[in-house]
């Protein structure tokens, strides 16, 4: 099977919290992560359809206070496959491309 991607892939074991208004709250962690997007591997794995809506929030991450908004694209038997929608930040949305700048400005 030919790869689809266009943005590499980096495996990372990270905890996140994922939030849902069917599930609630679930910790789960990171399979692999681009700029685009993030596989979660999650046990017990709720019923949710692709093009549902996550919030996502690495646990480990030296910016907790920021949130991302997650589309699911891909659904397996280990997870979900999300896509990056937007960020949160300080009770604002932000788009994507701007989160580097946020962390230049705390750094």
């Amino acid at each position: 099977m030919a790869e689809k991607r266009k943005q590499l892939r980096q495996m990372v074991n990270a905890p996140v919290l994922l939030s849902h208004s069917v599930f609630g709250e679930i910790k789960a962690f990171t399979g692999d992560i681009s700029n685009t997007g993030v596989f979660v591997r999650i046990e017990n794995k709720p019923t949710l359809p692709k093009g549902a809506h996550i919030k996502l929030q690495f646990l480990s991450s030296a910016y907790p206070n920021v949130s991302f908004n997650t589309r699911v694209v891909r659904v397996t038997e280990e997870g979900f496959g999300l896509v990056f929608v937007d960020y949160e930040y300080g009770g604002d949305r932000y788009q994507m491309k701007s989160l580097k700048q946020i962390w230049k400005k705390e750094a």
